[in-house]
């Protein structure tokens, strides 16, 4: 797999990108990527509120596509895209690159030998102070703390119970422009199994786990569950997951940022096997996520101009 092409609505970043990563071709918009005969796939890194816009046009024209979380702000964005690519016939998943990392893979394995028995309960806590960032305060960029970090929590609950819940309560606290930072969500599913959620992006100082609790024992990433390298099973036993070495050329490397070679040799393998969907990150996943997070904003009362 070779990234022979970059594109920017300004053309001089995507040149400066090209330049500094040795990309053959740059562009100043997505609409001349997508006409370029030798991109085979586009990642879609855009900013929240331009996820479904460019997937379509990727999708329409041929292209397999990664879309980075949230693949939509609204349910309804969300199916638009998982239609268009099902008509066309083409791959597309919505970039959750913690369901490629290895303690991922472990923890489904492990559940399926019944270590832990029956699960009755997941919690999933990611808390970090980004109030700083001022795109999350504005709701025409797609900000809030739901889709930026929250939306992971989600996708640690539906990694463990895939049903849509039956129930689903939210409270939370939101910014003077009505963006949310703050909110505790409850997920109740058929079977009276539970999901207990939190997120902010004004606390500090939080051990951001994801625990699973079975009626045999647990199951815990007891932090950064986002980019895990560890597991603990029950008696303590602590499983290590050590990330691939990858050459950071200028530093620009943000935490466990190795992971992301997970998905890339994941996605190359479903284009190689000819498959239009993901395992890891199948598209009924994507539709329940994006099912639940659209609930818990209007509980919360943030509304999105955008699909």
């Amino acid at each position: 797999m070779q990234i022979v092409a970059v594109a920017a609505r300004d053309k001089g970043r995507a040149e400066d990108f090209a330049s500094r990563f040795g990309i053959p071709k740059s562009y100043g918009s997505y609409e001349e990527l997508a006409e370029n005969p030798d991109v085979d796939i586009v990642y879609i890194g855009t900013i929240h509120t331009q996820h479904v816009q460019n997937s379509l046009l990727f999708i329409n024209a041929g292209k397999h596509v990664l879309c980075e979380k949230p693949m939509a702000l609204t349910l309804e964005g969300c199916q638009k895209v998982l239609a268009a690519a099902k008509s066309k016939g083409v791959f597309f998943a919505e970039a959750f690159w913690s369901r490629y990392f290895p303690a991922y893979k472990f923890i489904q394995e492990h559940l399926k030998s019944e270590a832990i028995g029956d699960v009755v309960m997941v919690e999933a806590t990611f808390a970090v102070p980004i109030v700083h960032v001022q795109r999350l305060y504005d709701l025409e960029l797609g900000g809030g703390g739901l889709m930026d970090i929250g939306c992971y929590t989600v996708q640690a609950a539906n990694l463990i119970f895939k049903d849509k819940p039956e129930m689903i309560v939210a409270h939370g606290s939101k910014t003077e422009t009505g963006a949310d930072k703050t909110a505790v969500i409850t997920l109740k599913y058929p079977g009276d199994k539970f999901a207990s959620l939190a997120y902010s992006m004004e606390a500090s100082g939080g051990a951001n786990h994801f625990t699973i609790y079975g009626t045999k024992g647990t199951i815990v990433i007891p932090d950064s569950f986002w980019y895990p390298t560890r597991v603990v099973l029950k008696d303590n036993e602590v499983k290590y997951f050590h990330l691939p070495t990858v050459e950071d050329q200028d530093g620009s490397y943000y935490g466990n940022a190795q992971g992301f070679v997970y998905q890339a040799k994941g996605v190359r393998e479903y284009l190689k096997a000819g498959v239009t969907e993901s395992d890891v990150i199948p598209h009924k996943d994507s539709e329940t996520i994006m099912f639940i997070m659209q609930e818990v904003l209007k509980q919360l009362g943030v509304k999105y101009n955008y699909s």
